[in-house]
């Protein structure tokens, strides 16, 4: 068989441009010439019983709209005695439109032109939009039903409507891109959705917040996966159990907004000078706070350490094993739980300081779905929602 051709202008195979006329809408005349077959034998032992032209919308050229004219046959099959009307690669049967004019009429609406205003422009009605907008999302989510599990997973969880819950989010690390995103958080509803996906063997690495729900699905269904925590969440943990303890020791100095910016921050990040003082002498008055602040600080610095190997990694694990200790020997009810959380996850922490990817990621992703919502005012239909995050951020 001769190579398929694809005209340029039109970009459908083995046509070629007969004539063409107009300015506002161009109108472009072709004729097929490639191999013609019977669809019901597929012989090409065909005879001519008919002439006719058929008119399709076609996907802009430049900014004027295009309507592309064929010359179209009726055959007879001299082998099975068949009639049957010529059909054309990239047109569906009985439609008035190209598939390229179809995406390009999703593909416009994706990119945030109004239904409105994209009907008006190529010449459609606003249902025609809509309909073909589900038809190309449908295609996208199509192109990766079936993917592979990342090698570098991200898990979390994020509100979807008051009446359905909230929602889990799958996120691959290494391309910043979204997964998939399904109903509910709990081991019972999220069981039968891991199980049904594909090649789960392949992931290495899932990065999660300090939820044990995740990280019994973790152990359970990604038998070859080191679970790690994500450092954002632990540090909001280490804070808000301080803040908890400062609110038994001094409860009116810990309603002021200025103390509660500076204590929650590093004391290697900048501070104003007079921020500074100010809290030097705060501390300065009040002992017991001022030692556990400086515990605070001492236990983010090793939180936040980065080691590129495990001979690196061997004294921090011990330096991090004898603050769960202090923690844990505390008469300090919210350190105590602190130490303990911190002892539960000692092993998904200490994996922290070797690996570089956060879950920073999932929650950006969480903000392009965000905007998924605002541009449709809220949505109720959970599958028409995962069909336009895959699209928009899959």
């Amino acid at each position: 068989m001769p190579p398929t051709i694809h005209e340029p202008i039109i970009g459908l195979p083995d046509f070629k441009i007969i004539s063409y006329s107009g300015t506002k809408t161009v109108e472009i005349e072709a004729e097929y010439h490639g191999l013609r077959a019977c669809p019901h034998c597929n012989s090409q032992h065909l005879r001519k019983k008919d002439r006719f032209f058929r008119a399709f919308k076609h996907h802009s050229i430049g900014i004027n709209k295009s309507v592309l004219i064929l010359k179209t046959f009726k055959f007879q099959c001299y082998d099975c005695k068949r009639y049957f009307n010529q059909k054309f690669q990239g047109i569906n049967p009985y439609q008035r439109v190209t598939e390229a004019f179809k995406e390009q009429v999703g593909l416009r609406h994706h990119h945030g032109t109004s239904k409105r205003v994209t009907a008006v422009d190529l010449g459609v009605g606003e249902a025609t939009v809509e309909r073909y907008y589900h038809r190309y999302l449908t295609l996208q989510s199509n192109q990766t039903k079936n993917a592979s599990c990342p090698k570098i997973l991200g898990i979390d969880e994020k509100h979807f409507t008051k009446k359905k819950g909230y929602m889990t989010t799958l996120a691959n690390l290494k391309t910043h891109k979204v997964f998939d995103v399904t109903l509910g958080r709990s081991e019972a509803s999220l069981k039968d959705y891991v199980l049904k996906i594909p090649d789960r063997s392949n992931c290495r690495v899932m990065v999660m917040d300090l939820c044990e729900t995740y990280r019994n699905i973790g152990t359970k269904y990604f038998k070859n996966a080191l679970i790690v925590a994500d450092r954002f969440h632990v540090v909001k943990l280490i804070n808000k159990h301080f803040l908890k303890t400062w609110s038994m020791l001094d409860e009116v100095g810990r309603k002021s907004m200025g103390l509660i910016s500076m204590m929650r921050r590093h004391e290697w990040s900048a501070f104003n000078p007079k921020s500074k003082e100010r809290l030097i002498a705060y501390l300065n008055a009040n002992p017991a706070l001022k030692v556990i602040y400086e515990f605070k600080q001492e236990l983010m610095k090793l939180i936040l350490s980065r080691v590129s190997n495990r001979k690196q990694a061997e004294p921090l694990v011990a330096g991090y094993l004898q603050k769960i200790k202090q923690l844990q020997e505390s008469n300090l009810a919210p350190l105590v739980t602190l130490g303990n959380t911190l002892e539960s996850w000692q092993k998904e922490i200490v994996r922290m300081w070797r690996f570089s990817k956060t879950n920073s990621i999932t929650e950006g992703l969480h903000r392009r779905m965000d905007e998924v919502l605002n541009r449709a005012y809220g949505m109720r239909n959970f599958n028409n929602f995962r069909i336009r995050v895959k699209a928009y951020a899959g």
